[in-house]
């Protein structure tokens, strides 16, 4: 086992060839190469940019702009802090600007929670399918236990995109749209009705539904605090690789961190958010809690968050988590330097057709197409491809397709091919070395956990 983990220091040049790498393997693991892997990509042509007509994989799709969803409930300041009547002309000035940006904030939590609902609806398609492959295989304990790691990996995925997404897009963007409707309002406050209705929606309401997923938010980031602290707990105690443990603490640290500050900061924000109904100073407190969310967005989004493939519809074959995190690593670094660092028989770099395939094997053509369709020195040349008798805006891209066109066209598929496999290539893998890493960390904790029960069942027996 050591000798295996040593294969995965960062600091080897060239990259030590791998059991997988020697197969010429092409996904997280074999399997989900084989199942997920798709030979064309359909695109439609939407306010005149080709798009993915369908989503098909899990993707880490967090809004920047969610960061400031808790500057929605700030947007009442002027409301609140001069709600007297006449309302002074500088602070109508400001409730507009204030309801107005408030009332924004509504649209990106409309558009991140379509996001996250189609992942949602991906990741439970992949459970349900997960589910059935785990009652047919369950007399081989090897493929259970990877099985079991995608279901445990899966119930964070789920539970992350249902209430730190889709909960968080419900009730704070009702709550942003309460609160830009009352401090607008608050420009009329010389009407009675109106000036009641409007301390009513910018102040307990409003804010009350930013208090009431703080508390969701703190008791779902205790649980994920928990769990990674026994993943962690199981690494140290199992696993004997310096550098395989470096890479696990340092994710499930990332976690930790993230649940913390997040949990806390829904909580004290959702206080701050009570008060600021009466007191001034309650946006005071408000300005760190903005500034930790915005913090905490970029961090899930950059260190945190990934993109991967999902499971299909046949039987996985077994392949060590240990060998695809050994792959992918190298990959990483290797692609990264495409001229010198993967064998010819792998990735021809001078070769259009060897850099295509390499793409259809590693599951990234859809990835390739999305790449394709916004690059400025290639969207042009999807004009170019056929269009469907059905659907006169849909254009299918296959390898069949990029093949057929002009040789000059294709010296610019190629120059880009290279450019996509340094840079968005890189980060594929890097994403999937994160999922792997916490599948690794469920397998290590589940593994650890039945020696424990095994051990106290022993002294048990023998008293």
């Amino acid at each position: 086992m050591a000798t295996e983990m040593d294969l995965l220091s960062t600091a080897e040049s060239p990259p030590p060839v791998v059991p997988k790498l020697i197969r010429e393997a092409s996904d997280i693991t074999w399997q989900e190469s084989l199942e997920s892997k798709k030979t064309q990509v359909v695109l439609v042509r939407r306010r005149g940019r080709f798009r993915l007509l369908h989503q098909q994989q899990f993707k880490n799709s967090l809004l920047a702009s969610v960061g400031y969803l808790e500057l929605a409930n700030a947007g009442d300041f002027a409301a609140n802090v001069w709600n007297q009547t006449p309302v002074p002309k500088f602070a109508a000035v400001l409730m507009g600007i204030g309801g107005t940006l408030a009332l924004g904030m509504v649209l990106v939590a409309i558009h991140d929670f379509r996001l996250s609902w189609i992942n949602v609806k991906l990741l439970r398609a992949e459970r349900a399918h997960l589910q059935r492959l785990r009652k047919y295989h369950c007399k081989n304990a090897e493929l259970a236990r990877l099985i079991d790691s995608r279901l445990g990996v899966g119930v964070r995925e789920i539970g992350t995109e249902v209430i730190d997404r889709i909960v968080m897009d419900v009730l704070m963007g009702f709550g942003s749209l309460l609160v830009g409707v009352g401090t607008l309002m608050a420009i009329g406050g010389a009407n009675p009705h109106v000036f009641k209705a409007s301390n009513l929606l910018s102040g307990y309401i409003g804010n009350g539904l930013a208090a009431v997923f703080g508390l969701f938010n703190a008791i779902w980031s205790g649980y994920l605090f928990h769990r990674f602290h026994v993943y962690n707990a199981a690494v140290f105690a199992r696993e004997p690789s310096d550098d395989i443990r470096r890479r696990l603490h340092t994710r499930f640290r990332g976690f930790q961190w993230h649940a913390i500050v997040n949990g806390l900061n829904g909580l004290v924000a959702g206080a701050a958010s009570m008060v600021t109904a009466e007191r001034w100073w309650g946006y005071v407190v408000l300005i760190p809690c903005i500034i930790s969310l915005i913090l905490c967005n970029y961090f899930w989004r950059k260190q945190l968050g990934y993109d991967r493939p999902l499971f299909g519809h046949t039987s996985p074959t077994e392949l060590p988590l240990i060998e695809d995190l050994q792959y992918v690593i190298v990959m990483q670094r290797a692609l990264a330097d495409l001229e010198h660092s993967l064998p010819q028989a792998i990735i021809h770099p001078g070769s259009l057709d060897s850099i295509l395939h390499f793409i259809v094997r590693e599951n990234m053509l859809e990835k390739y197409c999305e790449s394709l369709a916004r690059d400025k020195t290639t969207h042009h040349l999807l004009a170019s491809f056929p269009s469907l008798n059905t659907s006169p805006d849909q254009i299918t891209v296959s390898l069949d397709t990029l093949f057929r066109l002009p040789p000059i066209h294709l010296e610019l598929i190629l120059e880009h091919a290279k450019r996509f496999l340094q840079t968005t290539g890189v980060r594929v893998f890097t994403y999937r070395e994160r999922h792997l890493l916490e599948l690794l960390g469920h397998a290590i904790s589940q593994d650890h956990k039945k020696v424990i029960t095994t051990t106290q069942d022993d002294r048990i027996e023998h008293a």
